[in-house]
């Protein structure tokens, strides 16, 4: 029994080792490459929607977001504590539902919450050691990844910020330190990528 838990164990620590470093540009051609051999019909309305709506998140958190300086709770920070990833999700989700590739939606949300999970727990480590009861108060207020529907009242943001830095969106950090604008860009490459395989599926493929 203690050589099965000791078994599992290691394998818990090698997979949270590998998910590290370049996992995600990994997951992210693995996905794209997905998309290809799924995107059998022109992209629809609804889908496009959604994945324009996960860029503008990442957009809108890259402007409140301070990597490794200050605490980000503000704009959408102050609805989830992981706007950036669910922005990401957004996106994928909403071009796989854009080509109605259900099969992909949801092998996408299953490995999605298995590579971002752990991310998302070692940061929060990470962001512990850094900011101390001032995160852990902010971790009390605001969920992981789904978002809540309102934010909390300014009081309860104003004893964690008692500078009220951060309550302006900065163009300087979205756009130059965070490159938001990129979200935009891959927006437009996941739609033109459903177009073009569409069409080349549609005139030269069997469906």
């Amino acid at each position: 029994m203690e050589e099965s838990i000791g078994t599992v164990n290691r394998l818990h620590s090698w997979y949270r080792g590998f998910i590290q470093g370049k996992t995600r540009i990994l997951f992210a051609w693995i996905f794209g490459f997905a998309l290809i051999f799924s995107a059998r019909q022109y992209p629809t309305l609804p889908g496009i929607i959604l994945c324009f709506v996960g860029a503008t998140i990442r957009f809108w958190g890259s402007g409140y977001l301070r990597k490794d300086n200050q605490l980000s709770i503000s704009g959408p920070y102050r609805f989830t504590r992981n706007p950036l990833y669910l922005g990401t999700y957004l996106m994928a989700l909403g071009v796989a539902l854009a080509v109605e590739a259900w099969i992909l939606l949801a092998v996408l949300s299953v490995s999605f919450w298995a590579v971002y999970h752990y991310i998302i727990l070692d940061e929060e480590t990470k962001l512990r050691k850094m900011f101390g009861e001032p995160y852990d108060r902010f971790c009390a207020l605001v969920p992981r990844f789904f978002p809540r529907l309102w934010p909390p009242a300014q009081s309860k943001i104003s004893e964690i910020d008692t500078t009220n830095e951060q309550s302006h969106f900065s163009w300087k950090e979205a756009v130059g330190k965070n490159k938001a604008h990129e979200a935009y860009l891959a927006f437009l490459a996941l739609i033109g990528l459903t177009i073009g395989t569409a069409w080349v599926w549609q005139n030269f493929l069997p469906s």
